[in-house]
């Protein structure tokens, strides 16, 4: 039983990102790594979108009893869409899949190559990986013992909204119905380890505090080899590169008031996921791409990290549209002219949605509050007047 809980988590951090990173880039390719980053965050988009639609319809219900089921309803959308999506890229990329094989040997044999060219090549890949191993080892062994503040806000929000089967809906302080927390309820992200939690039947505090730092670090470092790829040519000055980061993680994440190395085990909150793998991935690929002629075709996949990164937490709305503008700033001036403005409007696409989402929101709020008349949804009524 434990075997197939774990199977149905890894299936979203396997299939399901690549499958729809492999949709996306359909007329776009960028990748495998590009592809299944691009793909964790367009996942995180759609679920965001299903999310917005379920969350507005429950509040925008709610007058004096609390409205149930939305976590249940947006699981069940969820999944359905997911699974619509990969059944069409297992028949759209049906090639590819049979053809990975040769692609996977392909890899391992320019490896080999690495390694035949400069021996001291696989001194760096066992140097990095005791340093990964350790990294691990902290993360999922020490982080169930470690809590901020914020943790009881993020693990409670997301047991409440398993147990009392709503979306960001209950006071996580005294447990009443029905609160509804702004930044919470503007983004999905702490809805979206509930439903982790769901499909598993992995406890929340175990999911949060063992399992998702694990898997995370692991994402956060293939980001971090996907910008050492983009800097260096060589496989050495790769390794030793992301040597060299993951000491720095190693020391500069050092706790000084703790007996232990966090060692980026603190890898599961939103605001974590957004700065060690959304931020450093998006900026590296916009550099990429606004570095090349501007096609249509790219706007999707900008798009879907722009809102997928946004649905983490409500700071994403600030930095993501600085990650855009600052990209696209630099990148007139390396042209020498106004460039890639679609490729600025797709990248400011989450923050819009999250703006806008964020904003009727408040306005749903302050008319909930209202004593008489709604000041901004006047058609809004209980459904018996």
């Amino acid at each position: 039983m434990t075997i197939i809980r774990a199977i149905l988590l890894l299936l979203n951090f396997s299939l399901v990102p690549l499958a729809i990173g492999r949709l996306i880039t359909y007329k776009a390719k960028s990748g495998l790594i590009a592809e299944y980053l691009i793909g964790f965050f367009g996942n995180l988009g759609i679920f965001y979108i299903i999310f917005a639609f379920c969350n507005w319809y429950q509040v925008w219900n709610t007058f004096k009893d609390p409205v149930i089921g939305a976590f249940s309803t947006l699981t069940y959308i969820y999944i359905g869409v997911i699974s619509v999506l990969v059944l069409a890229w297992l028949w759209l990329d049906r090639k590819a899949i049979k053809g990975s094989v040769a692609y996977i040997k392909n890899k391992i044999n320019c490896l080999l190559g690495s390694i035949r060219k400069d021996k001291f090549v696989i001194v760096y890949i066992i140097v990095f990986t005791i340093i990964l191993a350790a990294q691990l080892y902290f993360a999922f062994k020490y982080q169930i013992n470690q809590w901020s503040y914020d943790d009881y806000d993020y693990v409670v929000s997301s047991k409440d909204t398993v147990s009392s089967d709503t979306l960001t809906y209950v006071n996580f302080i005294t447990g009443a119905l029905a609160n509804i927390a702004e930044k919470r309820a503007a983004t999905s992200w702490v809805t979206y380890i509930a439903f982790l939690s769901r499909i598993s039947n992995f406890e929340v505090t175990t999911l949060s505090h063992t399992l998702l730092p694990v898997l995370l670090v692991l994402i956060a470092y293939l980001t971090t080899y996907y910008i050492v790829k983009f800097l260096f040519k060589e496989m050495d000055n790769r390794l030793i590169a992301m040597i060299l980061i993951s000491l720095a993680y190693v020391f500069g994440l050092y706790s000084h008031y703790s007996n232990t190395f966090r060692l980026l085990g603190a890898v599961w909150q939103g605001k974590a996921v957004l700065s060690a793998i959304a931020i450093p991935f998006m900026t590296v690929y916009l550099m990429r791409l606004y570095a090349k002629e501007v096609k249509t075709a790219y706007m999707l996949p900008i798009a879907a990290v722009s809102l997928g990164a946004c649905s983490l937490t409500i700071l994403a709305g600030f930095f993501v549209s600085i990650v855009a503008c600052v990209a696209w700033f630099v990148m007139c001036i390396y042209h020498r002219r106004i460039y890639g403005l679609r490729y600025l409007a797709a990248s400011l696409f989450g923050p819009a949605f999250l703006g806008v989402f964020y904003m009727m929101l408040w306005m749903l709020q302050i008319d909930m509050q209202g004593i008489d008349d709604n000041k901004y949804f006047d058609f809004r009524r209980p459904p018996d007047t």
